[in-house]
């Protein structure tokens, strides 16, 4: 690819300015089109904050040890940007019963091979926000982790990117579209078509239908809506206490604003859509409480919400070039770690989109899944 190559990022959620960071200070041009009058209004803004570096997939788990670290310290370019530290150390508390547990015992090797502070202790000794682990449930601390603000994080992410020359243009959707010779290229507001070298589709939900309806062969991706709920104020709440998540019965639950930020891992799938709250969210969040949390199945929910998560059939992220269109390069199905990798991403995906592809993106490759049209 050129040294100083043309590249079009479609998204300006955490992905996308992920990407033209990454791009931008490499000294790619870059434009960034965002389809909302501000970035980060779906899946980017809508998630619990949760820096989580134990994870039991070991390909994902190696971008979460990186990009938690980077939150923790920013590069240079990143950090002169910064009005605040993107991250607060608190720690973390995964309960896991046996099964769920033998499966995350690997990765607690593996991530105190790495110098963390990972290990094994009893709940009961763990301060649990009223979750009622299972029988037999052991407690993985990792006091390294915390709780990041994903709005500070795509702030800067963005204002990096401008200060490395990137240009960020919002209320501008936009259509990928094959330009002459085979070139790719962005129509954007119905008219403009911008040529490029190289078009990232950072797309989120809408990252396959972008693709198809451009000739391209995306990987089938899934859409999951998730509740999240806060308390309100309650007594006793320790505001710098960590999270903790019931990975076996799916319940999770942080200190936030003098009360607590608690979800019921729900999944149901949706269509690519601005996710709304479901009326009977707090019902589901209740029934589930009763059973891992009976502390607050009954207590009245000052605030709900919801984002839409995307995933691969497989559940691993989505990064590399389609197998049908060329110069069009996918970041999405980041899951419910975006945030945590986001950092981690940007260097990876630079190289890669300049053709040298990194190991630790391997994985991620979307032709594992992708059909070449005949």
């Amino acid at each position: 690819m050129k040294d100083r190559a043309r590249v079009v990022v479609i998204g300006g959620g955490l992905a996308g300015a992920t990407a033209a960071w990454g791009l931008a200070r490499r000294g790619h041009r870059v434009i960034l089109f965002e389809r909302e009058e501000r970035p980060g209004v779906h899946a980017s803004g809508r998630n619990a904050g949760m820096i989580r570096r134990l994870v039991a997939e070991p390909a994902i788990a190696t971008l979460a040890r990186e990009g938690a670290r980077l939150l923790g310290e920013p590069p240079a370019d990143l950090a002169r940007v910064l009005d605040a530290a993107l991250v607060r150390r608190t720690g973390s508390v995964l309960l896991a019963a046996p099964p769920e547990a033998a499966a995350l015992r690997p990765a607690l090797a593996t991530a105190q091979a790495a110098g963390l502070g990972a290990h094994e202790a009893d709940p009961r000794a763990c301060a649990l926000h009223g979750l009622r682990p299972l029988p037999g449930a052991t407690a993985f601390v990792t006091p390294e982790d915390g709780v990041g603000d994903p709005h500070a994080v795509l702030s800067a992410l963005l204002r990096a990117a401008r200060a490395a020359g990137a240009r960020v243009e919002c209320d501008a959707p936009a259509r990928v579209r094959a330009g002459a010779a085979g070139a790719v290229g962005v129509e954007t507001r119905g008219e403009r078509f911008v040529p490029a070298d190289v078009v990232v589709n950072a797309a989120g939900p809408w990252a396959e239908d972008l693709a198809r309806a451009a000739g391209a062969s995306p990987p089938p991706l899934s859409h999951y809506r998730r509740h999240l709920f806060y308390t309100g104020p309650l007594e006793g709440i320790d505001p710098d206490a960590g999270w903790v998540w019931d990975v076996s019965q799916g319940f999770y639950a942080r200190p936030e604003s003098a009360g607590l930020l608690l979800c019921a891992c729900d999944e149901e799938a949706r269509p690519p859509e601005d996710a709304r709250p479901d009326a009977a969210a707090a019902l589901r969040l209740a029934e589930k409480a009763a059973r891992a949390a009976p502390r607050w199945s009954e207590h009245p929910v000052a605030r709900l919400w919801a984002g839409l998560r995307s995933f691969a059939p497989d559940r691993l992220f989505v990064i590399g070039w389609d197998a049908g269109l060329r110069g069009l390069f996918h970041l999405t199905a980041l899951g419910g770690h975006g945030l945590t990798v986001s950092l981690a991403l940007a260097e990876p995906v630079a190289l890669a989109v300049e053709g040298r592809t990194p190991a630790v993106l391997a994985p991620f490759a979307p032709t594992r899944l992708q059909a070449v049209p005949s």
